[in-house]
This record gives structure tokens, C-alpha cells and sequence, in this order.
């Protein structure tokens, strides 16, 4: 399935076209409850959630100067959360001091803070996009990347997103950079993980994620590894939504009423509530 996601649209701060490729396949982050642990985990990650612990991680595709971007990163400050930064489907071809500064800001609220950059399902020349990667770091001083169109097909993949998961190391000043990976959906195989900290395993309209399952091997991984991302969703199917996620031992989530082509914009009408709803005890 592909759908239209993860357009800066007009708010994008330069000239560049903004790409409305989507963010799932081609084929179709303790100590006690509600706070987040440095424990060291399987795999590349290093975050611990407690079990049934929820983090907002927003794709915050919004201009730094516009009516949105205070909203979302009051709500990832509140719950130990983070966003990701696209000023134009990447990093685009210059710095832009206006987001260098909001990411500043944020990462001073305690936010983490990810690049975005799409991958064309593994298919995408791996240098280009390590140069995108290089981009954030330098600019941006960014807390790690969001890899886009991630392939399905994690088996046949698995190093080519490694190697990219690698470059990402290689520009952290402490090398180990915070990677998301974003196929969209649940796979069939864990080799992802070896690497990268955190999966997105549902992208989707939220009336397509009402009978969502996690694939047996998840239970075997620490929640802040997982990340849930549902679109077209109504405030009355808000708790039904972060439910879905808490109970298939998802830890980061990020639920909204806006619809495609870009339900990254804006923050739902809901805000205080998922916020609430999310809320970290020591943020």
C-alpha cells in the first residue's frame, strides 16, 4: 500500500519541492512507570520504557516559525518525547538559521531531535543519502535520523540500512547516533534491529490499524524500540488508538485527526488530551 505522507507543504522554509512520498513499504524509547531509562537494551537501542509507558514522537513537518511547531515540541518536552525536523523531504540545500535554532530550542526543553531522510525503499544510492545524513549533523547538530521509505523486505535489506544506520555513528559526537527506521508496517524479521534504536510498524489511517497485531518476535524487545503513527483519527477514537499501541508493547506514538495528503502539519484538536494521555511523570 502507498500513500501520500510526510509533505512539509507550504511551510517548508525554502524553495525546494517537498516530497509526499509515503513512509510505509513499497508494497503496500525504567525505573518505574512513565519515565525513560538509559538501560542498555538488545539490539542498537539504549532507551527503556516501562511496560504500558508512552512517548510522543511526532513528525513535526512544520515550518519552525508557524502556529504549530511550539505546540509539538511543548508535547514532546512533556513526554520525554521527540520530533522529527524535514525542512525539504531532507535536510535540503543550504542551512536555514531558523532551524538551526528551533532544534537548539528543543533539544534545551529535553527533545529529542531526528532528521528526515528517505531511502526509496533500499533503493536509493546509499551515498546520497549519508551525505543527507552528514547535512543534519552539521547543521543541525540533530540528535539522530528518521530513515523514510524503508523496505519491507528486511532480510534483503538488512545492510543496506546498517551501512546507513553506520554513517549516522560516524557523524554523532558521541557515536551513536539515535535511528528510526520507517517501513510502516509490521514485518516478518527483526534484522532492522541489530542496528537501528527504534521501527515504526504502523503508518495508517487509524480505522486500518483498529485490529493491529504485533508480530510475535516484538515482544522480545523493549517498547521504546516501536513506534505508532495514526492518521484520521477523531478525538472519540483517541484512547482507543494509544490503547492499541500500549497493548501490542508500543512506546512511542504520535495519534491525529488531520487527514492526507499531510496529517504532519498541525497538531489534532485534541492536543491537551493526547498530551495528558501521554504524559511523562519526570519528563
Amino acid at each position: 500500500m502507498v500513500v501520500l505522507l510526510f509533505a512539509c507543504a507550504s511551510e517548508t522554509p525554502d524553495s525546494a519541492s517537498v516530497d509526499t512520498g509515503g513512509g510505509d513499504s513499497a508494497s503496500d524509547t525504567a525505573d518505574s512507570a512513565d519515565t525513560v531509562d538509559t538501560a542498555e537494551d538488545s539490539g542498537g537501542g539504549e532507551l527503556s520504557f516501562a511496560a504500558g509507558d508512552l512517548h510522543l514522537a511526532i513528525p513535526s513537518y512544520v515550518d519552525p516559525g508557524g502556529p504549530a511547531w511550539e505546540p509539538f515540541v511543548s508535547g514532546a518536552a512533556a513526554t520525554a518525547g521527540l520530533i522529527v525536523i524535514n525542512p525539504a523531504s531532507g535536510p535540503g540545500g543550504h542551512a536555514d538559521e531558523a532551524y538551526a535554532a528551533a532544534v537548539l530550542a528543543a533539544q534545551a526543553e529535553g527533545v529529542l531531535v531526528l532528521g528526515y531522510v528517505p531511502t526509496g525503499y533500499g533503493e536509493r544510492d546509499g551515498g546520497e543519502v549519508d551525505t543527507e545524513i552528514a547535512k543534519y549533523t552539521s547543521w543541525y547538530a540533530v540528535d539522530g535520523i528518521f530513515l523514510d521509505e524503508v523496505s519491507d523486505d528486511c532480510a534483503t535489506y538488512a545492510d543496506y540500512y546498517a551501512g546507513r544506520v553506520a554513517a549516522a555513528d560516524g557523524q554523532d559526537p558521541d557515536g551513536d547516533a539515535f535511528v528510526a527506521l520507517n517501513p510502516g508496517e509490521v514485518l516478518d524479521c527483526d534484522d532492522y534491529l541489530a542496528t537501528a534504536d527504534v521501527l515504526v510498524v504502523a503508518e495508517d489511517d487509524v480505522v486500518n490499524l483498529r485490529n493491529f497485531v504485533a508480530a510475535d518476535w516484538m515482544a522480545t524487545y523493549d517498547p521504546a524500540r516501536f513506534w505508532f503513527l495514526a492518521y484520521g483519527a477523531g478525538a472519540s477514537v483517541l484512547g482507543q488508538a494509544l490503547g492499541t499501541a500500549r497493548d501490542n508493547g508500543i512506546g512511542w506514538v504520535y495519534v491525529t485527526d488531520a487527514n492526507l495528503p499531510n496529517p504532519w502539519n498541525r497538531p489534532p484538536a485534541y492536543w491537551d488530551d493526547e498530551i495528558a494521555a501521554t504524559q511523562a511523570d519526570d519528563p
